[in-house]
């Protein structure tokens, strides 16, 4: 086992735990869990603690294969500080877009997606978008043109003001538009002022805010 990823993997089959299982254990979706085995990203810090406790092993092993494999006194042990500093994140479609927040394992279905870079900092649950039409492309200010890439994250509250993707009931697709509370009615909001805002209530859910926005030439 010579890396993270083989002994989470090892670890949790030694327990015959599931990635649903231990995701449920750690209240993560599963998909993390499979980024984690797959390499494509690490747990750290208090996620590493917290996967250190429930596999019943040491961060210290984890990280490094070092000290006891099989304890659960992890409370005191202090984690490496050292840590990446940036992860990567898939590029996924508006379809699955809608369901990324459900604890289900999402990853299978995006193996040959493209991946872009995020900050290390960003929640593993985060994901990248393509923006497809004009509906945020504004002729003054802030001017969010189709084929740019945006970061949603899940973790982060959606707040007045906050861009973010939202799924309609009855709607495959997501859609990304501004998020605008007025005297407590909510409305998605497109930058475009060709498009008008739409009125929603308990027939919308906020999926993720845009936390970052990326043009790729």
């Amino acid at each position: 086992m010579k890396t993270i990823a083989d002994r989470i993997l090892h670890r949790r089959k030694e327990l015959q735990m599931s990635q649903r299982e231990l995701g449920r254990r750690l209240n993560i979706a599963g998909a993390t869990i499979s980024l984690w085995e797959s390499e494509r990203n690490y747990p750290n810090g208090e996620n590493l603690l917290k996967l250190a406790k429930a596999l019943s092993t040491t961060p210290e092993w984890l990280q490094h294969g070092q000290g006891v494999r099989e304890s659960k006194n992890v409370y005191n042990v202090t984690p490496s500080p050292e840590q990446p500093s940036i992860r990567k994140l898939p590029i996924i479609s508006p379809f699955h877009a809608g369901d990324w927040d459900k604890s289900i394992d999402l990853y299978a279905s995006v193996d040959k997606a493209e991946w872009e870079i995020a900050s290390y900092s960003t929640s593993t649950n985060a994901f990248w978008l393509r923006v497809v039409g004009d509906s945020m492309a504004s002729p003054l200010g802030l001017s969010i043109t189709e084929g740019m890439l945006i970061l949603v994250n899940p973790d982060v509250t959606p707040e007045n003001g906050k861009l973010v993707v939202a799924k309609l009931e009855n709607t495959e697709e997501v859609t990304f538009k501004k998020l605008v509370i007025d005297a407590g009615q909510k409305y998605l909001k497109p930058l475009n002022p060709a498009y008008p805002p739409l009125h929603i209530n308990d027939n919308c859910r906020i999926v993720g805010v845009v936390t970052e926005l990326k043009l790729k030439l």
